[in-house]
């Protein structure tokens, strides 16, 4: 029988009807009359005088039983941390919350903590926070062309091509002082939108099929020379950079990247396939030497992208996450000051701490490691759809029949056949009116116990 614990108040009602009852009554008597267990009988008497107290000094009666983790008070401290930070706006995720705690509790001097996931859910639920989240669009995609296209085209492409020398290069657009849209909040709070940071950027990214060979990254932003840039050669920064504008990127900047990237091929004698998509900044009639374009279908990307299949993701997730630590180093600085927020130290972030926060999340992109999330994440699905099956439509006439020749079988009842003549019956009518997954149903039912049903 599952624990049930008992409200302050239901404790003082209990222990009211006991003294009600005749003085003398034993503890044994006093559980069997009030439908308690007598442990619970003994420990409230014990304890009455302090919960007559607490019933007291207190407007709510009904608090149960305050639960504690094993390192209250590391919890505490992790608690106190996170109501400031939110407070400035920050936004907090679970990775943070696990490192930020370890942080404490070697701080309070506890080294045996080890944040765990398991305990980081048990916080979470103990102090009533949940992660929220904005949700975006999905465009849609021509999956029968996409299916052709692997099923075709990519053998060929692999056929002449080692994988090693088989690169897939995209854009993605960056609001580099953008804090994270989703954030750990307590429950009763409601996520507070405010308004997004616009400066955007476009990054340019370009890896080799078995990821050991990735390009250095190609920035396109709006200024031709950032301030940030004063003390800077353009040739000494980490990524490429190119101006337009509006950020965006063009034919221009993308078809001199291809034959800068052209030369140095030739000078290594490599000869290299190189696969986009349609984008009107990707030319098609571009001679290169070392380089052969593969363009994918239209509308297709975000089915075979490979840039797309998390690797993009992985890179912004890992930025944000960098942003977020600084934006939490400049407030854990003066944490009680209540006038500064994530958002206005977001926007005094500049062009050059984007670029190097933006250059080490490429270094830190694993693509062993995407896919083997993709694959444990691919498993996690088709065991979720195994399991999430609906019963299929049956008579109540039907399902009559089969409980009685069930029960038949079961129970030993009737001398007219043997039992394996029974179980073969209903094995073959339950074969005739049920599914696969409603027989594995009937294969975990008691064959001792008659009253299954």
């Amino acid at each position: 029988m599952p624990r049930k614990d008992l409200s302050l108040k239901e404790k003082i009602e209990i222990l009211d009807k006991v003294k009600l009852l005749p003085s003398g009554t034993s503890q044994r008597k006093i559980a069997e009359k009030l439908c308690v267990p007598k442990s619970t009988v003994a420990k409230l008497l014990k304890e009455e005088v302090i919960l007559r107290e607490k019933f007291n000094s207190t407007q709510n009666g009904n608090q149960k039983r305050k639960r504690e983790g094993k390192d209250p008070e590391v919890e505490e401290a992790l608690s106190e941390w996170f109501s400031l930070i939110t407070s400035h706006g920050v936004r907090v995720s679970g990775p943070m919350l696990k490192c930020k705690a370890k942080e404490l509790s070697q701080k309070i001097g506890n080294n045996q903590f080890i944040a765990t996931d398991g305990w980081l859910s048990r916080w979470k639920v103990r102090h009533d926070i949940k992660f929220k989240s904005s949700h975006g669009k999905k465009a849609s995609a021509d999956v029968s062309t996409s299916n052709d296209w692997k099923t075709n085209r990519l053998q060929k492409i692999l056929n002449n091509f080692s994988p090693d020398n088989i690169f897939n290069a995209d854009e993605t657009g960056l609001y580099y002082r953008a804090t994270p849209d989703g954030s750990l909040c307590f429950k009763k709070e409601m996520l507070s939108s405010s308004e997004k940071a616009m400066e955007r950027i476009t990054v340019l990214l370009c890896v080799n099929m078995t990821g050991n060979d990735k390009k250095k990254l190609l920035i396109v932003g709006k200024s031709l020379k950032p301030r940030c840039f004063k003390h800077w050669s353009i040739n000494k920064i980490p990524v490429h950079y190119h101006s337009n504008k509006n950020a965006w990127m063009t034919s221009t900047i993308f078809s001199n990247w291809l034959c800068e990237w052209d030369k140095e091929l030739q000078a290594k004698s490599r000869s290299i396939l190189l696969l986009i998509d349609n984008c009107t900044a990707h030319p098609k009639n571009i001679e290169l030497k070392n380089i052969t374009l593969e363009f994918l279908p239209l509308n297709t990307t975000t089915l075979i992208q490979p840039l797309g299949m998390g690797i993009i993701k992985d890179l912004k997730m890992r930025y944000r996450m960098k942003l977020v630590n600084f934006i939490l180093e400049k407030i854990e600085e003066k944490l009680f000051d209540s006038s500064t927020s994530a958002n206005q130290i977001s926007g005094k972030i500049n062009m050059l701490q984007a670029i190097q926060f933006i250059s080490e999340s490429w270094r830190e992109v694993s693509l062993q490691n995407i896919l083997k999330k993709r694959k444990l994440e691919e498993v996690k699905e088709e065991e979720e759809e195994e399991n999430d099956y609906t019963d299929p439509p049956v008579t109540v006439k039907e399902a009559k029949k089969c409980i009685d020749l069930l029960q038949k079988f079961f129970m030993q009842e009737g001398n007219e056949n043997s039992p394996s003549d029974k179980l073969e019956e209903c094995a073959h009518f339950v074969n005739q009116i049920y599914t696969k997954q409603l027989r594995q149903r009937f294969i975990h039912l008691p064959h001792s116990n008659s009253n299954f049903i």
